[in-house]
């Protein structure tokens, strides 16, 4: 990359007299504060030293026509890595932010991207500057005071920090503090802001919709089950009236009051029954809690489906419309559910969930279809509605015992429905109602009974996320197919073979005793390093064709007697010793096809957790990032589906591999595996990624690059059968695989 040393006057204005900057594909312009990008990656490489701890960052970009995303990317040591990278929002005319970043090690040089594409822009104000210690808790203490009166929290604020002084938790009391100044840059709501504006229904929007009502044949009839009990009086005029506002005309909302003690309830609730027909109330005579209340609204109902609704939330006005279109398009279905988001106490629109497709093993870590939830009515009465006992977690419970019974289910990938952020809530954070978290384990334990898998429930990685654990039938062998060029390497620092250091973690490591070890060699292994498998009990299978790794994997499943086949690169070294049993939970499992597992590299990074293909283009989401990045809604920490796994280690049925021919041998090196999970697709089955079995992965000492030409087959392949991945949500970006909001967006 070609890098030049910018002008002095170019660059003085606007990162001081004492910064040393470099610019790629920028130009300056004559007035010192004005650049144009020249290309797809224009950065300033700013030479300054940073230490450790708060910095103060402000910056002030303006462009009449430029659009684009930026980052900040901190070299500490080991290169410009992702991990170290802080998104910017979009600049779109103007971009301002000032805010405080946490640096957690010592910053040797800064990369800074204004942004990702060609075009001029003026940068009116940029600095980075250590805040020492006195200053930040002045500005913290500040800022405190600011959000106290903000919110009106005065008394119970003061009563926690005099609280944490007391306990003498001083660490607790200053993080408390300098969580006032903010802590970083906040893309995703900045960005969620450009998707509302962009998606804000027009009146020509609303005429085309009610002209496809009107040319609906048999319109289905939506029923809206909403409890209530004593919800804040303005919530729930806000809730009813959101469901008058619906373009979609055919639905009936049926209110079940469950002795309310607030005398408003009854005269809101008669106040709007006497508003519109469609609107139906009934009174219960004791108080049976929430779903007592939503079973007494389901009996009133006489819809095709039922959706469901709390009394102090909102759906979008279009909500009922997309639903309807959906129950057209496949007379069949019998669950549709949406994307969401959440409404915060001044009625902001805040923390979208872009939700996946279908994703089974993803319902079983936690509830993510939630709402908008839509239910075919005659399903939901033949398993009983909802069951008492599961009060706090009756949604997943219910959702849980319906599933059993169809996988007739459809995700609409729209935001159609707004939690409100009470502070009661579990939309203002899970740990709000602990409650719920240990009645949702035992819905899981329910549901293992109701669908006849032995197993049992553990404790996810937080509140309100699942780790469900399926008995091993048998004793099952598994094959490990370690295809391998032998070649020496260094593994920390020591002088070996990456293929005896990956053999001896599996035998040392392993606590799954009935698996057998092949390693596919070139018929070229050096009698030195045979001498150091011996003790490892290997069966080595040589491999005399001209190279293709697909065709090397086959020879060994060929050679193998194992029903489980594990395909696994000389490069790996197991870190969990149960890995081969918690793959093996779901890969007995008829109806999953292949099983992934998380990898990182040798320094603690993710290098795996799942595979996406965006517009044919498979990539690693949160690849390179730290060991910490639980993913989007914890979509690396729990187990859920993805559209492939990596080749890597992936294990799969024998017979699973077989019925589609094993690897194509039309993508020698690279692909073969996305490729595999694609053909397992097709057949109905799942592929399923497990973050409770990990190894090391040395990536890539084994095989050169990427090639071209192989991407090019793969997309010729696959591009047209598989024009989006259902595992990532069409309202996230395609450029890249972290789950970012798409802000650039056409009707």
């Amino acid at each position: 990359m070609t890098l030049s040393t910018a002008d002095t006057s170019a660059t003085r204005n606007v990162f001081g007299p004492a910064a040393s900057v470099a610019l790629s594909q920028l130009t300056a312009g004559s007035d010192a504060q004005t650049f144009t990008a020249t290309g797809e990656e224009p950065h300033f490489l700013i030479e300054r030293p940073l230490p450790a701890g708060v910095v103060h960052f402000r910056l002030k970009m303006t462009s009449p026509l430029a659009r684009g995303r930026g980052s900040l990317c901190f070299d500490t040591g080991g290169g410009f890595l992702d991990s170290e990278r802080v998104l910017l929002p979009e600049l779109r005319r103007e971009l301002e932010i000032d805010t405080h970043l946490r640096l957690e090690k010592e910053v040797k040089a800064i990369r800074f991207e204004p942004i990702d594409k060609p075009g001029s822009f003026r940068i009116e104000h940029f600095s980075i500057e250590p805040v020492p210690k006195a200053t930040l808790y002045v500005r913290a203490i500040k800022s405190k005071i600011k959000e106290i009166q903000a919110t009106k929290k005065t008394s119970r604020a003061i009563k926690k920090g005099i609280s944490l002084l007391l306990k003498g938790d001083f660490k607790s009391f200053k993080g408390k503090l300098i969580q006032s100044l903010g802590g970083g840059v906040d893309t995703r709501a900045a960005d969620y802001r450009i998707w509302r504006e962009n998606r804000r229904i027009t009146d020509a929007q609303r005429e085309a919709m009610r002209n496809e009502i009107a040319a609906m044949k048999d319109p289905p009839l939506i029923s809206i089950l909403m409890p209530v009990y004593n919800p804040p009086e303005q919530y729930l005029r806000l809730a009813i009236e959101s469901v008058l506002k619906q373009v979609y005309p055919h639905w009936e909302l049926c209110l079940a009051d469950d002795c309310s003690t607030k005398p408003y309830v009854k005269a809101l609730l008669e106040e709007f029954k006497a508003r519109d027909p469609r609107i139906k109330v009934v009174y219960r005579e004791k108080n049976g809690h929430i779903s007592a209340a939503t079973n007494s609204a389901m009996e009133i109902a006489t819809g095709s489906y039922a959706a469901l609704m709390d009394n102090d939330d909102e759906i979008a006005e279009h909500a009922l419309f997309k639903v309807a279109q959906a129950i057209i398009a496949d007379r069949a279905v019998d669950m549709i559910y949406s994307d969401e988001d959440k409404l915060d106490l001044n009625g902001m629109h805040t923390d979208p969930f872009f939700k996946p497709d279908w994703s089974p093993e993803y319902l079983l870590a936690c509830m993510y279809t939630c709402h908008l939830g839509v239910y075919r009515l005659s399903l939901l009465r033949e398993i009983g509605g909802f069951r008492s006992e599961f009060d706090t977690a009756q949604d997943y419970d219910m959702v849980l015992r319906f599933t059993a019974k169809t996988q007739r289910i459809h995700h609409i990938p729209d935001v159609l429905y707004h939690w409100r952020m009470l502070p009661t809530s579990t939309a203002s954070g899970a740990s709000a109602k602990p409650k719920a978290h240990r009645v949702a384990q035992r819905a899981l334990e329910s549901w293992l009974q109701t669908v006849g898998k032995p197993g049992r429930v553990e404790p996810g990685p937080t509140h309100g996320f699942h780790r469900v654990r399926f008995d091993i039938v048998g004793q099952p062998k598994v094959s490990i197919v370690i295809p391998s060029a032998c070649k020496r390497a260094k593994v920390r620092g020591e002088d070996t073979w990456f293929l005896l250091k990956c053999v001896e973690s599996v035998r040392k490591k392993t606590t799954y005793k009935n698996y057998e070890i092949l390693v596919i060699d070139n018929n070229d292994m050096s009698a030195e390093l045979e001498k150091e498998l011996q003790p490892y009990n290997i069966r080595k299978v040589p491999y005399t064709a001209p190279f293709n790794l697909a065709s090397k994997m086959n020879l060994g499943a060929q050679k193998s007697e194992g029903s489980h086949l594990v395909f696994m690169n000389d490069d790996i070294e197991v870190i969990t010793p149960e890995w081969i049993e918690a793959m093996l939970e779901f890969s007995q499992q008829a109806e999953i096809g292949a099983v992934g597992l998380r990898l990182f590299f040798p320094d603690g990074r993710l290098q795996h957790c799942g595979v996406n293909v965006l517009k044919g283009n498979p990539g690693h989401p949160f690849y390179g990032f730290e060991d910490s990045q639980s993913g989007y809604f914890f979509s690396t920490a729990v187990h859920r589906n993805y559209t492939a796994v990596t080749g890597a280690c992936m294990m799969t049925r024998a017979d699973v591999f077989w019925s589609v021919k094993g690897f194509s041998e039309i993508f020698p090196l690279n692909y073969n595996d996305v490729d595999y999970c694609l053909k397992v697709l097709q057949t109905g089955k799942r592929i399923v990624y497990t973050p409770y079995a990990e190894h090391y992965h040395h990536e890539s000492v084994s095989k050169s690059g990427c090639h071209p030409e192989e991407l090019k087959a793969f997309k010729d392949q696959w591009l047209a059968k598989w024009p989006r991945d259902p595992y990532y949500n069409p309202n996230l970006t395609t450029t890249e695989c972290d789950y970012r909001i798409e802000t650039d967006y056409v009707a």
